[in-house]
């Protein structure tokens, strides 16, 4: 398989494949080094398969995520236990070192949940691309381009100046479907790792247009409305709960501060009065 051979190989090193020609060279090795790790390791929620999740494709991220990990949790051991020396000399030495070690686990635990969080921002960044990935491949498609040549115009344009993840993430699509795998399956794939709605709903429509033999220009217009609709629907939503996230902070900050302006010289004026009277 061709898809083999363009994963095949040292990641960081060698001749690029002829599938991969297409791409600039640092690209080009990153999506090799995806496919390195893809075949040797199956776990989606391995370390591996969490970096790339979170957009670190380099080979060299999983030992540079354990070199800080490593060194967060170093630094963390050694100034809680200088702070808690200065600050509580008299607390036992056993439970010092009780709290050194839990702090210690907590940093070290820190850092998955930060390579959870920068995922998680990867794919509202997604989410935000998917719309001018949309217009962009109708726009291709419009000009004559069959769909595989418009999806890899679009992969070159993401890559050189909007987002190079993204752009990533589709360079590795074509990559399967010039390795012989059909689009629609590249693209159920696709979904998978963008972990988005958007992207689903994509696979799943142009499963069912290629099934129906429907117009895939017309198709994709469709979706694109849709899903500006949905987008639309989504910022209404949000604009309609704003008045009741902000019933709280008016009740519980704006509220007394008006009493207050608004008490005060009256009961200064009474506490004025009561004196006067006395």
């Amino acid at each position: 398989m061709r898809l083999g051979q363009a994963a095949s190989g040292d990641s960081t090193s060698g001749p690029i494949p002829e599938d991969l020609r297409g791409l600039p060279v640092a690209e080009a090795e990153l999506v090799r080094n995806y496919y390195t790790v893809v075949r040797a390791d199956k776990n989606p929620n391995s370390l591996q398969n969490r970096l790339i999740r979170a957009g670190y494709f380099s080979a060299s991220a999983p030992r540079i995520f354990q070199l800080i990990r490593i060194l967060v949790a170093g630094i963390t051991f050694a100034g809680t236990f200088v702070l808690l020396g200065w600050a509580k000399p008299e607390m036992a030495r056993g439970y010092q070192l009780l709290a050194v070690f839990v702090a210690t686990a907590f940093a070290f635990f820190l850092c998955n949940v930060m390579l959870e969080r920068r995922g998680d921002k990867r794919e509202i960044e997604y989410r935000k691309l998917f719309p001018d990935f949309m217009d962009t491949l109708i726009v291709c498609v419009d000009s004559g381009m069959s769909i595989e040549a418009a999806i890899d115009r679009v992969t070159k344009e993401f890559l050189k100046s909007r987002s190079r993840d993204f752009g990533l993430h589709l360079a590795i699509m074509m990559l399967e479907v010039r390795g012989g795998r059909r689009l629609r399956d590249a693209l159920s794939l696709f979904a998978k790792r963008l972990r988005i709605e958007e992207a689903h709903a994509l696979a799943v429509l142009f499963r069912q247009s290629e099934e129906l033999g429907a117009s895939v220009t017309k198709t994709l217009r469709v979706f694109s409305q849709e899903m500006r609709e949905k987008r639309m629907i989504r910022a209404e939503e949000k604009a309609n709960a704003l008045p009741f996230k902000m019933l709280l902070p008016l009740a519980g900050f704006l509220f007394p501060i008006s009493v207050l302006i608004v008490l005060v010289p009256i009961l200064m004026r009474v506490v004025t009065l009561l004196k006067s009277l006395s």
